[in-house]
């Protein structure tokens, strides 16, 4: 078990490859972040909750769902909001609270959007009168696959804390990533300079010809109280 001055330098040293410049760390100020002091285990129920989402997806449409991209970091939110697309995008975004809070979002262009609206209807034996078209079915089918997906992230953390969590229903909107995430994750009072806790995955259908991607974010309150369990 390392010292908390060890830990400390080892989540300098990761912040500083993170975020390109020197950030100090209070080990007692959960607003500012937090230790971490176990990143594989927070992989593993992360790409576990990503596996389980995948296998929704297949069960739904019928095609093979790969897992192509997992990642985890722990960057602050102007960090976040700088590397962020100026790309229009569809987004679903659900909320969950309880012992942890944070928003699970999904991330599509707009054509895979439309893909993936038509084969998740197609599953369900429906189909839509308005090809190559973002309509309102689609984009029913496409908040169910949120609701879906963001559950198996939110239940494997959950299950992780010994607890349970509410969510919100999901939202529907188009914008760019950087306005997206700077409102979305301003509702909980993360300044610029906090530290958040970020899961990104992506999920790529061949047989639907679609891909898009899964955002989980925490806020430094929870990233603290996912690190307190891994002790």
């Amino acid at each position: 078990m390392f010292s908390k001055e060890q830990w400390l330098e080892i989540l300098k040293a990761i912040i500083e490859e993170e975020l390109g410049g020197e950030i100090i760390i209070d080990l007692e100020n959960p607003k500012k972040g937090g230790p971490i002091k176990d990143f594989s285990s927070l992989e593993t129920i992360g790409k576990a909750a990503a596996t389980r989402a995948a296998s929704f997806v297949m069960d739904m449409s019928g095609e093979d769902v790969d897992v192509n991209v997992f990642k985890i970091k722990l960057t602050s939110l102007n960090k976040l909001l700088s590397e962020a697309s100026e790309d229009k995008k569809v987004f679903t975004k659900i909320d969950f609270n309880g012992m942890l809070s944070g928003m699970g979002v999904l991330i599509f262009t707009e054509k895979d959007a439309i893909k993936m609206g038509d084969s998740m209807l197609k599953g369900m034996f429906m189909e839509d009168p308005e090809v190559d078209v973002l309509s309102e079915l689609k984009i029913s089918a496409i908040n169910e696959t949120c609701n879906l997906l963001v559950s198996a992230f939110v239940d494997t953390f959950a299950n992780y804390m010994e607890t349970s969590l509410s969510m919100t229903p999901p939202e529907y909107c188009i914008n760019d990533t950087a306005n997206f995430l700077n409102e979305a994750l301003k509702d909980y009072n993360i300044n610029n300079d906090d530290l958040i806790f970020t899961f990104e995955s992506e999920l790529v259908s061949k047989g639907i010809d679609s891909s898009f991607e899964v955002f989980m974010a925490m806020n430094p309150e929870s990233t603290a109280k996912l690190s307190e369990k891994l002790e």
